[in-house]
């Protein structure tokens, strides 16, 4: 094909393109290989699009076709085909590495995770007769605080076992744990 764009110019490009991206992210982190958020979350799946894998699909494809094309003497169709199909094989490969790797960890919490109610605590502050007092509790391992409103003619002390019933604008309506378990 005279003055147009050889296949071969093609998968070269494509060779270098792949591999300077490539080695741009290992020279200063992720560079331009990273990884694109895309959908993912509930779904089960990683959540990403890592773009690693794709570039080194990329990478092979170009490295692959190229020298087939120069060196095989095999018709184009089956070209594409057989580069195509090298080339799934370490992107296929980077991208379950590297989706294990990602999630491996990955505790994502739903909304109903940040909900205090059934949380045990102690008050922290004390509150009696409507006042707003403060508990303190542990949620996934970290202590934190809310604010508690005692009922009108409860009171809350200091060094008290609460749980909390239910959360209004901040603040937490509880009952003494001694009450909740006499209830049982």
């Amino acid at each position: 094909m005279k003055g147009g764009i050889t296949i071969a110019t093609v998968f070269i490009v494509c060779f270098w393109v792949g591999l300077l991206l490539i080695l741009s992210g290992s020279i200063h982190g992720h560079g331009l290989a990273g990884h694109l958020h895309v959908g993912g979350g509930d779904s089960g799946g990683p959540g990403f699009l890592p773009v690693l894998p794709l570039t080194v699909f990329v990478t092979v494809w170009g490295g692959t076709g190229y020298m087939l094309v120069k060196y095989s003497g095999m018709q184009l169709l089956a070209v594409v085909l057989v580069c195509s199909l090298i080339a799934l094989l370490p992107g296929i490969l980077l991208y379950t590495v590297l989706a294990r790797v990602m999630t491996r960890y990955d505790s994502s919490m739903s909304e109903l995770d940040y909900d205090p109610a059934g949380q045990l605590g102690y008050i922290s502050i004390a509150a009696a007769d409507g006042a707003v007092g403060e508990m303190k509790y542990v949620l996934h391992g970290t202590m934190r605080s809310i604010g508690v409103r005692a009922k009108s003619g409860q009171s809350l002390l200091r060094g008290d076992r609460v749980i909390i019933v239910k959360t209004d604008k901040g603040i937490a309506a509880v009952t003494l744990f001694e009450r909740e378990m006499e209830h049982n």
